[in-house]
């Protein structure tokens, strides 16, 4: 009895070759653009760098120049992840590092042009001093330092009299601010301002929500899931879950968006 192996023998083709090829420069392409995509969202200038550390030793009362290139540009982290803080306790030197991105680290050399605060003089010749009026405000400033993505709460904050020009979008009523969450990190001091505030969504993104949709006198209500974030009378997209199409609509209320009628 005669015992016969077989061998299979795998070709690869010219063409299954460049097949191969194709599908992995395409690979590469797309990572390439996934990576470029990514990068071109985590970039900061820095004259932006520059102005984040002139208006956070504005709230130290400080007049700051950053020796920071303005053209420079700094990859990897976004503004409202920034921190900035003083090196050996002097802010002549300043250091930068990211909330999202611990390899992220900069330090800068820094010339203060002197305080930003009234000086008291000591001289008797200067009497009797004329008062001046101080353009200033009552405005809330934190007691301690906040996270971002904090809830702002009464025990937090704290009422201050503050200069006008270092107080443009600051809040002295309390019923605004209560509740609402930090889009950045705020050290001890810092005025609260809207622009440091997430704004009052109503939708929140991946959340599950109801689309209305009215034809003439019929309503007609699905659920769907919000694609974005959304506040009273944005206008966002939002996936139907029966059919699974992406729509638009208009923010209605809390978890309800009506298709193509704004809401006022």
């Amino acid at each position: 009895m005669t015992i016969i192996n077989i061998h299979k023998i795998i070709f690869i083709t010219l063409e299954d070759r460049v097949i191969i090829q194709r599908i992995l420069l395409i690979a590469l392409i797309w990572c390439s653009f996934s990576f470029e995509g990514k990068a071109s969202q985590e970039k900061l200038s820095g004259s932006n760098l520059a102005d984040l550390i002139i208006e956070r030793l504005s709230q130290e009362g400080l007049s700051a120049r950053p020796l920071i290139k303005k053209n420079r540009v700094f990859t990897g982290c976004v503004e409202d992840s920034v921190v900035i803080s003083k090196r050996d306790e002097s802010w002549k030197t300043i250091a930068l590092t990211c909330e999202t991105n611990k390899s992220w680290k900069y330090t800068f050399r820094n010339k203060l042009a002197g305080s930003t605060r009234p000086k008291m003089s000591s001289k008797l010749s200067d009497f009797p001093v004329k008062k001046k009026k101080q353009k200033t405000k009552l405005v809330f400033v934190l007691k301690n330092r906040k996270i971002r993505g904090d809830r702002i709460e009464e025990s937090d904050l704290v009422l201050m009299d503050k200069k006008k020009f270092l107080s443009n979008g600051a809040f002295d009523d309390l019923k605004l601010v209560l509740g609402k969450r930090l889009k950045k990190t705020l050290p001890k001091g810092a005025i609260l301002k809207a622009t440091y505030l997430n704004p009052d969504w109503l939708v929140y993104k991946n959340q599950r929500i109801i689309i209305e949709h009215n034809i003439g006198e019929i309503y007609v209500k699905m659920e769907g899931i919000a694609l974005s974030n959304g506040a009273r009378g944005d206008r966002i997209q939002a996936k139907n879950i029966s059919s699974n199409k992406t729509i638009e609509g208009f923010v209605e209320s809390a978890k309800k968006i009506s298709i193509f009628r704004k809401v006022y």
